[in-house]
C-alpha cells in the first residue's frame, strides 16, 4: 500500500509532486483492482490526477468499454487524489454519479480527476474520461469522506 512522504497541497514542490507519481507508478499501488485492469497513473498535480486505462480486457460482452470500467477508474482516481491530499489518512467514498455520454471499443481511456471541493473532511472531484481523439465518454462524479485515523 502506498505511504505518501508529504501531503499533497499547493505548496508541494515539483520534485516531491513527482516522487509522489514515481510511487502511484509502482506495482500494487493503486490496488488489486486497478491493477487487473491496467490503470496507469501519469500525472498529478495538487487540483488534479490522471491515469489511464485500456479498453482491451475492460470490454463488456458487446465489446464496449465497460461502464464499470468507467466508474472504477473514477473512483480509483478521486480515491487516490483524496488519500494524497490528507497525507495518507483512510479514505472512503460517500457518493458518486456517472453519466456515460459515448462509447468506445479500442485504444486507451484516459481519465482526469479535478478537485470541486476539499474541505477539512469532505473532497468531491469531477472525473472526465475520453479516448484517443480527446472525445468525451463519461463524466462521473465522486465525493469522498476523509476519515480522522490513519488507514490500516
Amino acid at each position: 500500500m502506498l505511504r505518501p512522504e508529504v501531503s499533497l497541497t499547493s505548496h508541494t514542490p515539483a520534485d516531491q509532486i513527482e516522487r509522489l507519481l514515481e510511487q502511484l507508478r509502482s506495482p500494487g499501488a493503486g490496488g488489486d483492482l486497478a491493477g487487473k485492469m491496467g490503470i496507469e497513473f501519469v500525472e498529478l498535480g495538487h487540483g488534479h490526477l490522471t491515469a489511464t486505462a485500456p479498453v482491451q480486457g475492460n470490454t463488456q460482452p458487446m465489446g464496449l468499454f465497460h461502464g464499470g470500467a468507467h466508474v472504477v477508474l473514477a473512483e480509483s482516481l478521486a480515491s487516490m487524489h483524496s488519500y494524497l491530499l490528507s497525507g495518507g489518512k483512510g479514505v472512503v467514498g460517500v457518493d458518486l454519479n456517472a453519466t456515460h455520454l459515448r462509447a468506445t471499443r479500442e485504444g486507451v481511456v484516459t481519465g482526469r480527476a479535478e478537485v470541486l471541493h476539499q474541505g477539512r473532511t469532505i473532497v468531491s472531484h469531477e472525473v472526465r474520461m475520453t479516448d484517443a481523439s480527446e472525445r468525451l465518454l463519461s463524466i462521473v462524479r465522486i465525493t469522498n469522506m476523509i476519515l480522522r485515523t490513519e488507514a490500516k
